[in-house]
């Protein structure tokens, strides 16, 4: 397209020359979008998507202005400014798929929409997370393999945004209450909630970003603010976050070998490297 310009080109054409290369270049990065945003277009074209939308804006509009200006002669400020005007243009297009696919991969798994909190059972020291939490951090364990097929992806920042998309989903209020009734905890369940969040801050390490970790903390204090509401006078033991550790550790050491790293293959990990991989996660209060 761009070598064919220079034969049809003319001073007086530059206006719509321009407008029509920036309208091709808009109109492609906008269908981008809206295929992105349709619900059953594919995980594996919607990657690719994420993959093309990085060329246009690093590769192919760099080049069409470079062309541009060598055609008139000067300097096409239009095309160089939308670069820089559509430089976060594919991470506004991550953020749509990792909304999307957070919200996905909970109701696969851990679905805290339709999770049961209230659940009548006795907290004891071979409590261990959920299986809906394993199941979860098994999907992000598949996304990140997936994601090594796509080197010019940022495998980290995806599943941080992903992590970080799955909280929004817990913290917002709407899931907190039940036709006008606020969401209920039991003794159990509030403390399976507590060591699942724990348990998933623990194994994700440096992949949870401040605000991840702001709104665990947040989700794991409203459960407990209800559990207590409701539970005044009770008096049964909370449980700290010694316990919490020692679930998890637990639980890190039974899975082994079969729990995912990430993307890096299948490994055992000692107790040393649990230790230095961990970022501190919510203690009950």
């Amino acid at each position: 397209f761009g070598n064919e310009l220079q034969f049809i080109v003319r001073d007086s054409l530059y206006s719509q020359v321009v407008a029509s290369v920036l309208a091709v270049i808009e109109g492609v990065l906008k269908q981008f979008l809206t295929i992105l945003r349709k619900r059953e277009s594919g995980y594996t074209r919607e990657l690719a998507l994420l993959v093309s939308t990085q060329a246009v804006i690093s590769w192919v509009i760099p080049r069409a202005a470079a062309h541009l200006d060598r055609i008139f002669g000067r300097t096409v400020s239009d095309i160089h400014n939308l670069e820089q005007r559509l430089e976060a243009f594919p991470l506004s297009l991550q953020d749509v798929f990792c909304q999307k696919h957070s919200v996905a991969i909970s109701k696969m798994t851990f679905d805290f929409v339709t999770a049961d909190f209230v659940i009548d059972s006795t907290v004891t020291d071979a409590m261990q997370p959920s299986p809906q939490m394993e199941q979860l951090l098994g999907q992000l364990g598949v996304v990140a393999r997936d994601l090594d097929q796509w080197p010019s992806l940022s495998k980290r920042s995806i599943l941080s945004s992903l992590i970080d998309c799955l909280f929004v989903q817990m913290i917002d209020h709407r899931n907190w209450e039940n036709n006008g009734s606020k969401r209920m905890f039991s003794h159990y369940g509030v403390h399976q909630l507590v060591l699942d969040i724990h348990f998933l801050l623990r194994v994700c390490g440096s992949l949870v970003s401040k605000s991840t970790n702001n709104m665990a903390n947040r989700v794991c204090e409203k459960a407990l603010r209800s559990y207590f509401a409701a539970n005044a006078n009770k008096g049964r033991e909370m449980m700290n976050k010694s316990w919490y550790d020692a679930r998890v550790l637990t639980t890190m050491h039974r899975l082994g070998f079969s729990f995912p790293d990430f993307g890096n293959g299948f490994e055992h990990r000692s107790q040393q490297s649990f230790d230095t991989g961990a970022r501190e996660s919510p203690e009950p209060s």
